[in-house]
């Protein structure tokens, strides 16, 4: 018996087998648990390790986001057999890419009706909007979280609600394109 143990602790010195015993133990761990997140990692010494991406927790004000404010009241939609008629002026359709950043309210296939809302008037946080930003091309579809002023005037900080951190920058009102008022799926 001590023969055995000897012959195995002189085995496990070694980075190959190390590093398939850290595979072998990820494997195990991540089918009981279930995490597609688990991963072997080998540290400078060569040996292996179990690292678990768990996901960010979030904070109450998080869990609870704002949801936006009616821009339309009940008296301006009119639900037919045969149609819906909304009542507002300057609607756009809108489709939306495969960002993953707005997941669970918005994805690829859902579809949105939108208007161009005053700024800073009819611009909440709990909104949806779409915006020019600063730091990437294209249009960017995420919520308002907060909402201040400074010396150059009213501003907002946005988030997608599936990201862990906010856009970059403040977001003025002459970089706002459109409000969501309504999405579809």
């Amino acid at each position: 018996m001590k023969k055995t143990y000897l012959i195995l602790k002189e085995t496990l010195k070694k980075p190959l087998v190390m590093f398939l015993l850290g595979v072998f133990v990820a494997f195990l761990f991540t089918s009981l648990i279930g995490s597609s997140n688990a991963l072997t990692k080998i540290d400078d010494s060569g040996v292996a390790g179990l690292v678990i991406n768990t996901p960010t927790v979030q904070t109450p004000e998080e869990r609870n986001k704002p949801s936006p404010e009616n821009y339309l009241n009940e008296s301006q939609i009119k639900v037919y057999k045969d149609r819906v008629e909304i009542d507002a002026s300057d609607v756009v359709w809108a489709g939306f890419a495969d960002t993953k950043s707005m997941l669970p309210v918005i994805n690829k296939d859902s579809n949105a009706i939108q208007v161009i809302p005053k700024c800073p008037e009819e611009v909440r946080v709990g909104d949806i909007i779409s915006y020019k930003s600063l730091y990437a091309d294209g249009i960017i579809i995420h919520r308002v979280i907060y909402e201040s002023s400074d010396e150059n005037g009213t501003y907002f900080i946005l988030k997608g609600d599936n990201n862990p951190s906010s856009d970059p920058g403040k977001i003025r009102c002459s970089q706002i394109q459109r409000k969501v008022i309504g999405i579809l799926y």
